[in-house]
C-alpha cells in the first residue's frame, strides 16, 4: 500500500467511466425504442380489430336490411361516419352489389357487401360478406304452401285460429266481423270453433281490444272458420309467387250442399297491403287495410313492401256434434267479370297434395268442393288471372308434396269459370 509523504495510507478510487456510461445509455435507448415500437404495433392492431368488428356489423346490417325490405338497389356505395361513442377514428365506405343468380335459380340473387376503411398505419383494410337474397318475399312464398295445422299453439291456443282473432283469456278468443260492428264471435281456443255470438258490443271497440267486459250478451252459436287470401296477377304468363297486383273489388260466398244450416254463411273481404315498421319493441311486419296510414299503427313511418292481396274470413254456421258443413266457396266479382276472354278474369285455387295421394281430395288441400268439414280451414287461397290464360302449374307434371316454401311445389287449378 502506498503511503503519502505524511505516512498515511492512500485508498484506490473506483467508479464508472464515461465510455461505460455512454454504452449503458445506448442500450437503454434501444430498449425504450423497441418497447415503443411494440406498443404502437399492438395499438394499431387493436384499432384494426375494433374497426373490423364494426365493418362486419355494418355489412351484416346492410344485408339484413336488404332481406327485410324486399327490393334493395342492385348496387349502392355510401360512406358511414365513425360513431362518436366507438371512436374508431376512420370513415367506412360500404359497397353493395346484387347480381342475378348464375345457377338458374330464378328466385335468388347473389349479394356482396364490402366495407373498406383506412387504418391508423395508412393501410387500406376491407371486409367482404356474401349471401343470397330472394326476389320474392319469403313470408309470402312460405304462406302459399303452408299447411294449416290443428295442433295446439302457445298456451293451448289452436294454431288453426286465423290472424285477427284476438285472445280474450286462456279459453276464448274473439273478433268483430267488420270494423264498427256491434256483433262479435267468440272462438274456443282449444278447438278453433266459433261457440258464441255476442250482441250489444260497443261499435267503437276494435277487435284487437275486445275483452270479457264487452262479451256480456252472448248466445250459443256453432260455426267454423274459413279464411285465406285472394291475389291478382296480370302478367303473361301469370306469376303465382309474385301476384301483387292491386286487388279488384270482390266478395266471398259459401254455398252449402246437402244440409240445413241454422244461419247463412257470412264472409268479409278486405284489400290489404303489407308494411314493415319499427316500434319500441322491435321491427313489425303487418298486413293493413289498403288505405291505412302509419298513424293507424301509432307509427311515425313505415316501409311498404309492395305486397297486395285481399284477405277474407268466413263464418260458416254448422249443425251436429261436432259441427260439420259441406259446400263450395266462390269469388264474387264486384265491377268486373269472370270468363275466358282477355278482358275477363279467371279464378284459380292454390292447392297442395299434402298426403301425396295424387289428388286434391282433402279439405285442407283446398278442393273444389268441401265435404264434411269439422274444423277451421286456413290458407284457402285464390289467384285471379287474365281470362284467356291458364292457371300456373309447377315444373313437375303432377302436383307433388314438397317442403313448405319450395317454389316448385306451388300449384294452382282452375276454380271459376
Amino acid at each position: 500500500m502506498r503511503r503519502t509523504s505524511t505516512g498515511a495510507p492512500r485508498e484506490q478510487q473506483t467508479g464508472v467511466s464515461l465510455l461505460e456510461a455512454l454504452f449503458s445509455l445506448l442500450v437503454l435507448s434501444v430498449g425504450v425504442a423497441a418497447t415503443g415500437h411494440v406498443h404502437r404495433h399492438l395499438e394499431t392492431h387493436a384499432d384494426i380489430a375494433r374497426q373490423r368488428s364494426e365493418a362486419v356489423r355494418l355489412a351484416q346490417e346492410d344485408l339484413e336490411a336488404a332481406r327485410l325490405f324486399g327490393s334493395p338497389a342492385a348496387s349502392d356505395v355510401r360512406s358511414v361516419q365513425d360513431s362518436a361513442a366507438l371512436r374508431l377514428n376512420t370513415t367506412f365506405e360500404l359497397t353493395r352489389q346484387i347480381d342475378a343468380s348464375d345457377t338458374g335459380a330464378a328466385p335468388f340473387r347473389s349479394a356482396t357487401v364490402a366495407v373498406v376503411w383506412r387504418a391508423r398505419d395508412g393501410s387500406t383494410q376491407q371486409t367482404v360478406l356474401a349471401s343470397a337474397l330472394t326476389d320474392q318475399d319469403p313470408a309470402f312464398s312460405g304462406a302459399l304452401t303452408l299447411v294449416a295445422s290443428a295442433q295446439a299453439g302457445a298456451a293451448g291456443r289452436s294454431s288453426a285460429i286465423p290472424p285477427g282473432v284476438h285472445i280474450v283469456d286462456d279459453r276464448r278468443s274473439a273478433f268483430k266481423p267488420t270494423p264498427g260492428a256491434t256483433v262479435a264471435f267468440v272462438v274456443d281456443n282449444a278447438s278453433a270453433r266459433v261457440v258464441e255470438q255476442c250482441t250489444d258490443v260497443p261499435a267503437d271497440v276494435r277487435s284487437a281490444d275486445l275483452g270479457a267486459e264487452h262479451l256480456t250478451h252472448c248466445a250459443e252459436f256453432k260455426a267454423l272458420l274459413l279464411s285465406g287470401v285472394v291475389r291478382f296477377s296480370g302478367s303473361n304468363p301469370p306469376d303465382a309467387l309474385a301476384a301483387n297486383d292491386t286487388p279488384l273489388a270482390l266478395a266471398l260466398s259459401v254455398g252449402l250442399a246437402g244440409m240445413l244450416s241454422p244461419a247463412s254463411p257470412w264472409c268479409h273481404a278486405e284489400a290489404r297491403k303489407t308494411v314493415v315498421y319499427r316500434a319500441s319493441d322491435g321491427v313489425h311486419r303487418e298486413a293493413v287495410a289498403l288505405e291505412a296510414t302509419p298513424a293507424s299503427l301509432a307509427a311515425t313511418d313505415w316501409q311498404d313492401t309492395g305486397e297486395r292481396h285481399t284477405a277474407y274470413r268466413c263464418v260458416v254456421a254448422a249443425a251436429g256434434d261436432p259441427p260439420r258443413w259441406s259446400g263450395q266457396s266462390i269469388v264474387v266479382p264486384l265491377g268486373w267479370e269472370i270468363g275466358n276472354a282477355p278482358a275477363q278474369r279467371k279464378v284459380c285455387r292454390y292447392v297442395a297434395d299434402n298426403d301425396s295421394s295424387g289428388a286434391i281430395d282433402r279439405n285442407d288441400e283446398h278442393p273444389s268442393v268441401y265435404r264434411q268439414v269439422d274444423g277451421a280451414l286456413l290458407q284457402q287461397n285464390f289467384l285471379v288471372i287474365r281470362g284467356d290464360l291458364a292457371c300456373p302449374q309447377p315444373a313437375a307434371a303432377t302436383i307433388d308434396s314438397t317442403a313448405p316454401g319450395t317454389p316448385a311445389g306451388v300449384a294452382t287449378v282452375q276454380h271459376q269459370p
